[in-house]
């Protein structure tokens, strides 16, 4: 019998404020051409998993249930474009510390269940569009702030939109 596998990531997660303001961009600023980032979608990750078999999920809910934290604000006040995965994206530009240690803190636990981290430098953001061929114009973002208050694991279920599901999700502040 094999196990099962699932394509898994930890998040942050935006509260309804967050995603309205986001998705509120997109439809002010991006032409209906694009591949945008359906609203249900918009997340920060915090680390990319990949395939995961069911027998090492219950590790990955004990690490999220065993995390510490404050809950923290963030302001997003930035519009990035990456070429070479041509991703249009919105971010901080300055990083809250208490994101910085909740990643930290749970790069050391993935570790320690024997994941692999990815080796570039963590460039927190949001994905607000993808397959955009060529840097757009200059497009304003009114800066808000996302008050995080805990972060998510997720399912991306490939194929199906939205594309991801939230499996568990874990408040910061609050002690297990």
């Amino acid at each position: 019998m094999s196990a099962t596998a699932h394509r898994l990531f930890f998040a942050l997660w935006p509260d309804e404020a967050t995603r309205q303001a986001l998705a509120g961009w997109q439809a002010h600023n991006l032409a209906g051409n694009l591949r945008w980032q359906h609203r249900a979608d918009l997340h920060m990750t915090l680390h990319f998993l990949g395939q995961v078999d069911d027998s090492r999920r219950d590790g990955l809910l004990d690490l999220g249930a065993s995390l510490r934290g404050l809950p923290f604000s963030m302001v997003i006040d930035e519009i990035g474009y990456w070429p070479g995965p041509q991703v249009l994206w919105a971010g901080p530009t300055s990083l809250p510390g208490e994101l910085i240690a909740l990643h930290r803190q749970l790069g050391e636990g993935l570790l320690s269940l024997g994941f692999a981290l990815d080796e570039r430098v963590y460039r927190p953001h949001i994905t607000l569009a993808r397959k955009v061929s060529r840097e757009p114009r200059s497009l304003p973002l009114q800066p808000f702030t996302w008050v995080v208050d805990g972060f998510v694991l997720v399912e991306s279920l490939p194929g199906a939109l939205p594309a991801y599901r939230p499996l568990t999700a874990w408040r910061l502040g609050q002690h297990a």
